[in-house]
């Protein structure tokens, strides 16, 4: 048995010994009830302590790789070999291209996040070792208590705290309610949001289209589908930008009472209204216990944090707990965001960049009206996003070269053609000046 060591080597000794019997056993050089050297003759024929050798044959005998016999030393233990093929490293993974956009959407300007606040509060949930212990599954009961006061307060979101629930994303929750629900037929908005297509197609569940109109989603083709969830972001429509009439909101909860079905609201950056006062969520108005709310601090916070929430109608709170779902959250990173609630930081940071946001919102929209009069603008009193539309005319082509959003791109039955949607989140004015003048001065030229 050959063993070659490095003694220069950052690979410890016994580790190198390990690491060779090992490779030798899978390779077949080892056999069956084969006879290691005793470790006396590896101490002599290595020049190395008998101490490095019993830790490598120790570490061998854990994995019962060996097993030894009294008084006459180790033996491969007895195992079906490894066939051998001819694996090679080969080619790279090949990975879909993401495309990225020159004003992409649900990004954010980084100087603008607390990040000093957030890393002194970490330090402070970090110092804490009982949270290196697991937690609720369900998410941590400080993170709940202020997401609850939060929700009451500006949404009107009324639930128990244990009708609250954690996850990384609305991604995430949105498969855990459906599988609650044994994964039904569903109804979503067209444009909408791509996320909920992926995630219906991965699922391979039925979904519908309902045409979204100046005042929200068609109602009348929800309760012609009649399937038993529909899901809306009623607030603010993604990508369209317009709000749910309260007449609609009505005819949506009136529907659901009526037929046993499930709205799921999706509520994801209602923090960002312009203009007027923004009507309270479906959840607030919903007497009869049908709608499951979802909303994320991705927007109101930073996109890398992962953290999401749900308020789940009692019935499916209820079977969260009795099947024993999980947040996959960690504690440390709900106490930090729990704290920085409590502390009253995330109702400044919102008022704050809320104003930060609408300046370069009405900046740049004056900016095009008073340049492009052919261009029209919609969705620009909230969000950190909004949609410019040229009639009749097709802009794919000078989406594609400017890098732009394009209608279609969230549009499964519409032809958005005429319209692209431009992202105000990361760069600052007289960069997203400067990237929508080439744009239009393309489409017209001087």
């Amino acid at each position: 048995m050959l063993i070659s060591l490095d003694k220069h080597s950052d690979v410890p000794l016994f580790e190198q010994i390990y690491n060779s019997i090992k490779q030798q056993i899978i390779d077949g050089e080892l056999v069956n009830d084969d006879k290691l050297p005793s470790k006396r003759q590896l101490q002599r024929d290595l020049s190395i302590s008998q101490t490095t050798i019993e830790n490598a044959y120790g570490r061998l005998a854990d994995e019962d790789l060996i097993y030894s016999r009294e008084k006459s030393g180790y033996f491969v233990t007895p195992t079906e070999q490894l066939k051998l093929g001819n694996k090679t490293p080969g080619p790279d993974i090949v990975r879909a291209e993401k495309k990225k956009y020159a004003l992409p959407l649900g990004t954010i300007d980084t100087t603008i996040v607390q990040s000093d606040v957030l890393k002194q509060i970490a330090r402070e949930v970090f110092s804490d070792n009982e949270l290196l212990n697991l937690g609720d599954e369900s998410g941590e009961k400080e993170l709940k208590e202020q997401i609850r006061h939060y929700l009451h307060i500006n949404r009107g979101v009324t639930c128990a705290i244990d009708q609250i629930f954690i996850g990384p994303s609305t991604e995430f929750l949105l498969e855990q309610v459906l599988y609650l629900l044994k994964y039904p037929s569903m109804t979503i908005e067209d444009p909408g949001y791509p996320v909920i297509k992926k995630v219906l197609n991965r699922l391979e569940s039925e979904v519908d289209f309902a045409e979204v109109l100046e005042d929200g989603v068609d109602v009348e083709a929800v309760r012609a589908l009649n399937n038993p969830v529909v899901h809306v972001t009623p607030s603010h429509q993604f990508p369209s930008g317009v709000v749910l009439s309260l007449k609609k909101r009505i005819q949506l909860l009136n529907h659901a009472s009526v037929t046993d079905s499930y709205i799921i609201e999706d509520d994801y950056d209602s923090e960002f209204r312009y203009t007027g006062r923004p009507l309270s969520s479906l959840q607030g108005l919903d007497q009869n216990d049908r709608t499951i709310y979802m909303s994320t601090f991705s927007k109101s916070l930073y996109p890398s944090l992962r953290l999401s929430c749900m308020v789940l109608p009692k019935p499916l709170a209820e079977l969260y707990y009795q099947k024993a779902l999980s947040c996959n959250v960690s504690r440390q990173m709900q106490h930090i965001v729990a704290s920085f609630m409590e502390r009253g930081y995330l109702n400044r940071h919102i008022n704050r960049i809320r104003k930060i946001y609408r300046t370069k919102m009405e900046t740049i929209t004056e900016w095009i009206y008073s340049e492009f009069d052919e261009v029209e603008v919609y969705g620009e009193h909230t969000g950190m996003h909004f949609l410019i539309r040229v009639p009749d005319r097709d802009l794919s082509r000078a989406a594609e070269k400017h890098s732009m959003v394009h209608g279609n791109t969230y549009s499964h039955t519409r032809n958005l053609a005429d319209t692209v949607l431009v992202g105000i989140g990361e760069k600052d004015v007289h960069e997203i000046k400067g990237i929508l003048a080439a744009f239009l001065e393309d489409i017209f030229p001087k």
